[in-house]
């Protein structure tokens, strides 16, 4: 987790006035195997994304225009989706957007 936060601090950009806001999900382990692997215990929970349950973490990205990243945050997977992006777009100015995709598996 450590190296992911470095990166992200160094690869941090100025806001242009445009950002666009992404949700991926950091899945831990597979939800069979829950209760037998521990390694990252108290840290990550269960949650819900778009695609179904998972176990995990979620990582909220906020880039430019120029796909410079401009806010990052890493939440526990039960936490609700709008709550940590509406923190992160507090200092933000301009226009942004978050596009809800659904991927539909058959």
């Amino acid at each position: 987790m450590v190296p992911l936060c470095f990166y992200f601090t160094h690869r941090k950009a100025r806001p242009t006035g445009i950002a666009f806001v992404d949700l991926s999900k950091l899945q831990v382990y597979h939800n069979l195997r829950i209760l037998r692997h521990q390694v990252f215990k108290g840290t990550e929970k269960r949650g819900k994304g778009t695609i179904g349950w998972f176990y995990g973490l979620k990582l909220h990205l906020i880039i430019n225009d120029q796909g410079g990243i401009i806010s990052v945050k890493v939440m526990t997977a039960n936490v609700d989706d709008r709550k940590p992006v509406s923190e992160m777009v507090d200092d933000l100015w301009g226009v942004y957007t978050a596009i809800k995709v659904i991927s539909l598996v058959h």
